[in-house]
C-alpha cells in the first residue's frame, strides 16, 4: 500500500508539472507580438506552412535562385538591336537568293565567328569565308541612311561601310599577310551583266552532279575537299580574279575547303595574265 501511495503521488506531480508547462506556454503565445504579413508580389504566393505536404506546387514560393525575374530594360534594348541587325526582314527575298548572298541570321553570326589560323596553315588554293568589309559605292551621299532594313551598311564618320560574309581563294602568302580573290554570285546572276568577262573564273563544286558552268574564257576551277556542312557552290559562283584582296592572318576565318592543285594553279596563272607591266615609251622601250 506504501508503494502504491507514493507511485499515486509522483503521478499527480508530473501532471501538475505537465499542466503548468501548458499554461505557460499558451500565455507566452497569446504575448508574442503580432509579425504583419509579408505583402504577396505579383504572380506569387506566400507558402502557407500550415497546409499538409501534398498541398499544391503552385502554392509553393521558390527560392531566391530559381526565379525567373523579367530581364532588365537595358538587357531588352540589347536584345532588340540584336535580332533587327541579324535576322532577314522579307523571308520570300531571302529565299530567293543564293545561300551567299542572304542577309545573315542570329545563327549564321554565331556561325561565322570563325577562328584565327597559325600563319602556317595557310596554302594557296585555300577556300575560306570571312567578313568583307567595303566602301558603300552605292551610296548617293555621305550618308546611307541606315534602316532596319539594311542590316548590311553601318554608318561611320568617313561614309557608310557595306559588311558580308564572302567566300575567298587564297593565291599568295606574304609575312604578316595574304592575298585572295573574292568568291561572288551577283545575286544569283552570274555574269550575265558583266562586259569583261575574261576577269572572272568560275568555280565546279566537286560534290555537285551538274557539269561545271563555263562563265568565261577560262575552264571553271574544280574543289578537291569541302568541310562538311557547308552548302553546296551556287552553280553561278565565280572567283573576281583581278579583284584580290589583302587579309591579315591573325583574321578570324571560316575554312570551307580547298581546289585541287591542278585548279589552283590555273587560278594562279590567270592572276599573273592581269598583272602589272613595266612602263615602255613609244618604241617599246622600258624606262
Amino acid at each position: 500500500m506504501a508503494s502504491m501511495n507514493v507511485r499515486g503521488s509522483g503521478m499527480a506531480k508530473s501532471s501538475k508539472l505537465v499542466s503548468m508547462w501548458d499554461s505557460k506556454r499558451s500565455t507566452d503565445q497569446e504575448n508574442r507580438p503580432k509579425i504583419p504579413p509579408i505583402p504577396e508580389e505579383n504572380g506569387w504566393k506566400t507558402v502557407d506552412h500550415t497546409k499538409p505536404r501534398t498541398a499544391e506546387k503552385s502554392a509553393m514560393r521558390p527560392m531566391d535562385g530559381n526565379r525567373q525575374r523579367p530581364p532588365s530594360a537595358a538587357a531588352d534594348s540589347r536584345l532588340k538591336v540584336y535580332e533587327t541587325s541579324a535576322k532577314p526582314k522579307s523571308l520570300h527575298k531571302q529565299v530567293m537568293l543564293p545561300p551567299g548572298e542572304r542577309d545573315p541570321t542570329v545563327e549564321d553570326i554565331e556561325a561565322n565567328k570563325g577562328v584565327v589560323l597559325h600563319k602556317s596553315q595557310f596554302k594557296p588554293g585555300m577556300i575560306i569565308r570571312g567578313k568583307l568589309h567595303e566602301q558603300d559605292y552605292k551610296a548617293t551621299s555621305s550618308s546611307s541612311n541606315i534602316t532596319i532594313a539594311d542590316p548590311y551598311r553601318s554608318d561611320t564618320k568617313f561614309g557608310p561601310i557595306c559588311t558580308k560574309y564572302r567566300k575567298m581563294i587564297v593565291i599568295a602568302l606574304f609575312e604578316d599577310h595574304y592575298l585572295s580573290v573574292p568568291v561572288f554570285t551577283h545575286n544569283g546572276h552570274g555574269l550575265a551583266d558583266k562586259t569583261k568577262r575574261e576577269e572572272y573564273i568560275g568555280i565546279k563544286d566537286h560534290r555537285a552532279k551538274e557539269e561545271g558552268l563555263r562563265q568565261s574564257r577560262h575552264e571553271p576551277l574544280v574543289t578537291e575537299f569541302i568541310t562538311s556542312g557547308i552548302d553546296l557552290f551556287d552553280p553561278k559562283s565565280t572567283a573576281h580574279v583581278t579583284y584580290a584582296l589583302s587579309r591579315k592572318y591573325d583574321l578570324s576565318l571560316i575554312l570551307e575547303g580547298h581546289l585541287t592543285k591542278s585548279s589552283t594553279n590555273r587560278l594562279i596563272r590567270v592572276f599573273k595574265q592581269f598583272a602589272p607591266t613595266e612602263l615602255k615609251d613609244r618604241n617599246g622601250k622600258l624606262y
